[in-house]
Parts: C-alpha cells; sequence; structure tokens
C-alpha cells in the first residue's frame, strides 16, 4: 500500500472503538503517525496497539474532548513532540437510544451538546491556530445522515450534528486563505456499538436497514476509507463539504 501519509501527524479523538478506530488504523496504514485519544485510556491503548501490530507508528492519549484545558494540552503537546500537527479527525461523539423530544432528559441533551458540538468546536479552537501557524492542515468532523434526514427519536442527537455541519462551514472559509482544509463525513447507520450496542435486545441493523437502499449497515471500514481521502494529499479541493456515507439513507 502506498503510503501518502508518510511524515504526518494525525490525531484522532473518540480512537477507542468503532469509526474513530478504524479511521486511527487506516491513517496508520497510509503512513500517518497516529495519536489516538480517547476518554477511557484503556480502549485508547488497544487502538494504540493494534496499529503498533500491524506496523504501524502510534501513542495514546487520555482526553476529555469536552475540557478545553485538556483539548489544547493534547493539540499542543503533539505539536510540540512531533513538529507538527497535520490531521485532525474530531470523532468523538454519543448518541443514546431513541427518543421523543418530549421525553428527553435535560442533563443527557446536555451532555450530547458537551461532546458531539463542543468537543468540535474545542478541537477546531485549538488545532485550527496551529494549522494556520504552519500554513497547511486537514480537519475533519465527524458529523451523522441524521443532520441531514430524520431519524425518528433522535432529534437532539442531529441538532449536535447540525451544528457540527455549521461549524465544520464556518471553519473552512475562516481556515482556507491559510492553506487548512476543513470537511465532514456525515456516516449513515454503521455497524459499531453505538449502533448495535452489546447487550441490546433489538438488533441495530434490524432497526436501520430497511431504510437503506444497499440494505446493509455500513462498516466501520468503509467510512474510514472515506475519512482517509478527505485527509489526503489526493484530496485537495475540497473544502467546507459534508460528504454522505450512508448507502443512500438520507435519500430514501
Amino acid at each position: 500500500m502506498e503510503h501518502v501519509l508518510s511524515g504526518t501527524v494525525a490525531v484522532v479523538t473518540g480512537a477507542g472503538g468503532g469509526i474513530g478506530r478504524a479511521i486511527a488504523l487506516r491513517l496508520a496504514a497510509d503512513g500517518a503517525l497516529v495519536v489516538a485519544a480517547d476518554r477511557r485510556a484503556e480502549a485508547a491503548e488497544q487502538t494504540c496497539a493494534a496499529v503498533v501490530a500491524m506496523g504501524g507508528a502510534a501513542e495514546f492519549q487520555t482526553v476529555d474532548v469536552t475540557r478545553s484545558a485538556a483539548m489544547e494540552h493534547l493539540l499542543r503537546t503533539t505539536a510540540e513532540r512531533h513538529g507538527s500537527l497535520d490531521i485532525l479527525v474530531n470523532n468523538a461523539g454519543i448518541s443514546g437510544g431513541p427518543t421523543p423530544i418530549a421525553q428527553f432528559d435535560e442533563t443527557f441533551f446536555d451532555r450530547l451538546v458537551a461532546v458531539n458540538l463542543k468537543g468540535v468546536f474545542l478541537g477546531l479552537r485549538h488545532g485550527l491556530p496551529i494549522m494556520i501557524s504552519q500554513g497547511r492542515g486537514r480537519v475533519l468532523n465527524i458529523a451523522s445522515v441524521s443532520a441531514v434526514r430524520n431519524v425518528p427519536g433522535m432529534g437532539p442527537y442531529a441538532a449536535t450534528k447540525a451544528g457540527v455541519i455549521a461549524l465544520t462551514r464556518a471553519a473552512a472559509t475562516e481556515a482556507g486563505p491559510h492553506g487548512v482544509r476543513v470537511n465532514a463525513l456525515l456516516p449513515g447507520a454503521t455497524d459499531t456499538p453505538m449502533v448495535n450496542p452489546p447487550g441490546r435486545e433489538s438488533n441495530g441493523e434490524e432497526t436501520f436497514v430497511s431504510g437503506i437502499p444497499l440494505g446493509r449497515l455500513a462498516t466501520a471500514a468503509e467510512q474510514a476509507e472515506v475519512a482517509a481521502f478527505l485527509v489526503s494529499p489526493r484530496c485537495t479541493y475540497m473544502n467546507g463539504s459534508s460528504v454522505l456515507v450512508d448507502g443512500g439513507m438520507a435519500f430514501a
């Protein structure tokens, strides 16, 4: 495999599992040194070990993306330690089960906003100045098909992901003149613990697949393939884009 990201440094938040882990592995396979960041230290360490086992370069960091000081420290020290911050994937997120707005817990709503929206904001807030000072960089924010297609019971989650798209567009226009590209990936239903949590009686695939023209869930690896392209040297003129990887779900 061609190492198109050789010599680059990539930070992936929420890298302890699911799409985040798949992205970390894919970027490492392309030659990037990957900093796998997650709130769960053991999960981040497992991702790091998986990268090393396949011959890649990685380190892990524990981070709470809702804390400004923690995100600033993660991104600043990564750039200081390795000489640059070339790629930032703001992936960390939570969802919760389908719940009508009229019954939604306010405390959990605040948590959704803190992780899904503020977490991305803090990544941009502390990552963009580093990249702008370098005159280069690529940021990928992970949103969701829910931001552009109504999924029953997922209104608050969808609102946070729509906010991610808005932040992406604003950041792209502000950072683009400085050589920094910012795009968003909008995954559809993907076979990860977020869709199929261990122990859940109902199967996530049964819930979603009827609304997917391709007739199946995505794999995390399929999401990672597109993510890797969006932060690669092959992708040079996409900026502020929202890229659906949903099997046609948004238009069904």
